[in-house]
């Protein structure tokens, strides 16, 4: 399935319920992907289904509701992705759209290599000619977005309020079935009945040789489905049309609208397009195997004069390629065909589409290669933050230089362990210096939390060196009462080390708290050091 239609679904919950709960969807639905749907790449349909049952199960609407505001937002999607003019000459009320809606669809699977798009025909209820859309896909349980589609279409488009009613299921029948009842809007408007042209002669004006030749491409039987007649072309690559006794039936299968190819049949549907396919082996040209068969895409004509029907066609091919890979040429077309002007036109298409798919793919890998940026610089600001006060690191961050300050009082605090470089001497194999490690971690583990700034702002822990640990309160940001902070610290602390053990041992008999207000000393400066240190001046850190 295209990415488009999981970028609609993605639209609608985002739009709806925001993209947190998208976001759950997608982890409900085991989709580990970052980013958007890329619209014109190929997913597996389980991701589908999965993101539709994960969006039932977290919102707790019922499937048939998801269903059809997804059909309503897939609606909107194509009209915001440029097929708005399209989908408006489709037809002028409901009905007329909907027997158009086949056609557009063969038309984007040649357009969209690899799309399986569903197919649709239209038939009249025999008891009043109410509309029946006959909707077939490969893909079960998604009819509730047709409706959600059809009934968009007809208010957005036709001003028309529709009730749809699924009147058989894929379970009754190998296709469901849908009574489209119009409760408000213009109604069916009646055809203008035309009057029959007098005719001037019954001499034949053109030969039958001659309309072969303008036609190369039709095919003429009668109601039993015996050819009588085809153009040029046709004739050259199944030649078995010129034997007389040959059927449609027997050199083609029809691929829409889904029906049992009959004359009845396709009277009853003489206004829809007819998608048909040479059957493996009628073709008499040398080509390779996968490309042994030709799809023909027209209209079927009744010939009232004769009683015969005329498929009046033309090749279905994506580019030249595909032309003469099935040993056709740009010849075989008549030049007032505008048939050439589409198989011309699809090699510029062709390249626009693989252009902008790997426009759509390049922006993906930047998308994804920003997020990654982005991830990159949230962890470094974290270790910036985690190792420089937060007025310091902001200055940092910003590019801005961080002057030298001067403090008249602040209060520091050291901490160490007693006896803890016989502790070490004593522990020097590989066992023994893991254990001072896991020591070392929990203590001072357990003292970052209480330094945290976010839970105490007014201390700031320095650094820590082999057992020692040191903080201080008043700078960088001045605080009047940091000797109760430190006191208040250093209490916490005696607290906390009664929980780290060492051989089952706590440390708190071998550990040594002091703190000392530099206004004892000197004043102190914070800022970066040059050169030999004086011998009466305490520097804290070079930041």
């Amino acid at each position: 399935m295209y990415g488009f239609v999981n970028y609609a679904l993605e639209l609608l919950v985002v739009k709806t319920f925001g993209d947190e709960t998208w976001e759950k969807i997608k982890k409900s639905a085991d989709v580990n992907m970052e980013g958007q749907f890329l619209v014109r790449q190929i997913y597996e349909d389980e991701i589908t289904y999965n993101l539709i049952a994960a969006a039932v199960e977290l919102l707790q609407i019922p499937a048939t509701a998801i269903l059809e505001l997804f059909g309503k937002m897939f609606f909107e999607f194509c009209q915001d992705s440029g097929y708005d003019k399209i989908l408006q000459v489709l037809g002028a009320t409901p009905r007329d759209f909907l027997q158009n809606l086949d056609a557009l669809h063969d038309h984007l699977g040649t357009l969209y290599p690899g799309m399986r798009a569903p197919s649709f025909r239209c038939t009249e209820r025999p008891e009043d000619g109410a509309l029946v859309l006959h909707y077939y896909s490969d893909r079960p349980g998604l009819e509730h977005i047709v409706i959600g589609i059809v009934k968009t279409v007809a208010s957005k488009l036709h001003g028309t309020e529709v009730e749809i009613e699924i009147l058989k299921t894929k379970d009754e029948c190998d296709h469901v079935q849908f009574l489209i009842t119009e409760t408000s809007g213009p109604g069916r408007v009646p055809m203008p009945e035309i009057a029959e042209i007098e005719t001037l002669s019954l001499e034949p004006k053109v030969s039958p040789a001659t309309f072969c030749r303008v036609f190369p491409f039709h095919i003429m039987f009668d109601r039993g489905l015996r050819i009588v007649q085809t153009g040029t072309t046709i004739a050259r690559v199944v030649p078995k049309t010129c034997s007389g006794e040959c059927l449609v039936t027997d050199i083609l299968d029809t691929v829409r609208p889904h029906l049992e190819l009959s004359f009845e049949n396709i009277l009853s549907h003489i206004n829809t397009v007819y998608v048909l396919q040479t059957r493996p082996g009628v073709m008499h040209v040398p080509v390779l195997e996968e490309y042994s068969s030709l799809r023909l895409k027209g209209q079927m004509l009744y010939v009232p004069e004769s009683d015969l029907v005329i498929f009046l066609c033309y090749p279905s091919v994506m580019n030249l390629d595909d032309l003469t890979r099935r040993g056709l040429y740009i010849s075989d077309i008549p030049i007032h065909d505008a048939t050439r002007d589409l198989v011309l036109m699809s090699e510029q298409f062709e390249a626009d589409y693989k252009l902008t798919r790997n426009l759509e793919l390049l922006t993906d890998k930047l998308q994804q290669t920003y997020r990654e940026l982005e991830g990159e610089k949230q962890k470094t600001d974290r270790l910036l933050y985690s190792v420089l006060p937060i007025s310091v690191a902001n200055e940092l961050r910003h590019q801005r230089p961080v002057p030298a300050r001067r403090y008249d009082c602040v209060t520091l605090l050291f901490s160490g362990i007693v006896g803890f470089s016989t502790y070490c001497a004593s522990n020097t194999d590989s066992g023994g210096a893991m254990k001072i490690v896991q020591m070392l971690n929990q203590l001072y583990t357990a003292f970052d939390v209480l330094t945290d700034p976010k839970k105490n702002p007014n201390i700031y822990k320095v650094e820590t060196v082999g057992d020692k640990y040191m903080a201080v309160s008043g700078l960088p940001e001045p605080c009047a009462s940091h000797a109760r902070g430190i006191a208040r610290l250093a209490l916490d602390m005696m607290y906390r080390v009664k929980e780290v053990q060492v051989d089952g041992e706590p440390v708190l008999d071998g550990f040594l708290l002091y703190y000392t207000e530099n206004h004892h000393w000197h004043p102190l400066r914070r800022g970066r050091y040059r050169g030999h240190r004086p011998p009466d001046a305490k520097i804290l850190s070079v930041w």
